[in-house]
């Protein structure tokens, strides 16, 4: 889940200058006004890896300076994709759903304190947790993902095991979330809450059931009205898992893999359409949106006097903090409240945070000490070679995000309303 941070770089606006990529690789977008790295080293990327299609967007404080589209939202009609096609974002959606958490904390109507199980005392099998240290984990807890649960000591990652836990449950498959965590807490902890760190997917599947729980909504409805518009982000949406429920603007997914369906009438199907459920993921991994949009989210934090702020500074400092932790004691960066955390001598951190799902793969960062945001999307990653696919992907976009010397001077928000 790492890579080495990016280094910050002072930016300066130039001149708009219109240049053109290879044929084979259609774009899409505004000028590109001295951004041409992007243009070298993403397509390099996708040809290597087969990857059909990419977005990328990058804004310096409030204003969006730069959007493209690379190659092809839908191999099979030609489809091209737009700067605004809507992906899988995978983990990224674990920042979202911190950002509401915190700002439930923030309006007083939860604490990081507060027990998981007082919380979501409808979860909890008949008898209580199989492991009563669970009656320890906290919100805090969740955030940071020091809760207990380590997917390496489980040997599998519960939110992708849908049919095996509706089966041992006594369910239609696919599991729904709340079953997914009640079978969860028939297990045992990895380890003592709060005491070590492993990164789980199911402590955020337990922090939307806890927004759910604390203000009577759905989760998505809860995070729509309370984050998202407010933020401008109002096309995000958790997504489905089968290719008929592709939606509006929506691109196609390619892998490299099939696999068992988690659908009664799915059979054998492509990895990316049917063997695990967007809706079992959503605060962990199911939401569906733009580089533009995730644009958008770090707005909600910044301090700045445009865009009202969805955090505060005392909230976002919270966020941003170091957890009390040996395993991030001198380490050069470390996971917070549900972003990774880089800190800086001086200005403020640069955040990060990658996500992937079966067919798609994305990462996004603010460099804090230069003011600016990007992030980058595809629709095709291999899982065959994931830890390789990660690590290039990473390197790929750094090193175009790092290789512009100045940035344009507009906004491009306005055309991508």
């Amino acid at each position: 889940m790492t890579t080495a941070p990016p280094t910050s770089t002072t930016q300066e606006p130039s001149t708009e200058t219109e240049t053109t990529t290879e044929p084979a690789m259609p774009t899409t977008g505004p000028p590109l006004a001295g951004v041409e790295a992007f243009d070298e080293h993403v397509p390099d990327f996708m040809r290597k890896w087969d990857v059909p299609a990419a977005t990328v967007a990058v804004a310096r404080g409030e204003d969006l300076v730069f959007t493209r589209g690379y190659g092809y939202a839908d191999r099979e009609t030609d489809a091209v994709v737009q700067p605004d096609s809507l992906f899988r974002i995978g983990s990224i959606s674990k920042p979202i759903t911190a950002v509401t958490v915190l700002e439930l904390v923030q309006r007083g109507e939860l604490s990081l304190d507060d027990r998981m199980v007082d919380l979501l005392p409808d979860l909890v099998p008949d008898g209580g947790p199989k492991d009563p240290r669970v009656g320890d984990v906290t919100v805090r807890n969740l955030l940071t993902h020091t809760a207990g649960w380590s997917e390496v000591e489980m040997g599998y990652d519960p939110v992708f095991e849908s049919r095996r836990i509706a089966e041992a449950e006594g369910e239609t498959t696919p599991a729904s979330a709340e079953t997914t965590l009640t079978y969860v807490l028939r297990q045992d902890l990895s380890f003592d809450p709060g005491t070590a760190f492993a990164y789980a997917n199911v402590g955020y599947v337990f922090l939307g059931r806890i927004v759910e729980a604390v203000t009577g909504r759905s989760y998505q409805e809860h995070v729509q009205e309370r984050v998202l518009d407010p933020l401008g982000m109002d096309r995000m949406q958790i997504g489905n898992s089968r290719r008929r429920g592709r939606l509006e603007d929506e691109v196609r997914y390619y892998d490299d893999q099939n696999r068992e369906s988690v659908f009664p009438d799915g059979g054998t199907v492509p990895v990316q359409y049917g063997s695990f459920s967007m809706r079992t993921l959503d605060a962990a991994g199911g939401w569906v949106g733009s580089t533009v949009d995730l644009c958008r989210l770090f707005r909600g934090f910044d301090g700045m006097d445009g865009v009202p702020d969805v955090l505060d500074e005392g909230t976002r400092g919270t966020m941003t903090a170091r957890p009390s932790l040996d395993h991030w004691e001198g380490a050069n960066q470390y996971y917070g409240k549900g972003w990774f955390v880089v800190p800086r001598s001086t200005g403020e951190p640069t955040l990060w945070h990658n996500g992937s799902v079966p067919g798609s793969y994305g990462f996004c960062i603010r460099d804090g000490p230069a003011d600016l945001t990007a992030a980058v999307l595809f629709n095709g990653r291999s899982t065959s070679r994931f830890p390789t696919f990660n690590r290039e992907a990473q390197s790929a976009f750094i090193t175009a995000f790092s290789g512009v010397s100045s940035w344009p001077d507009r906004d491009l928000y306005d055309q991508y309303d």
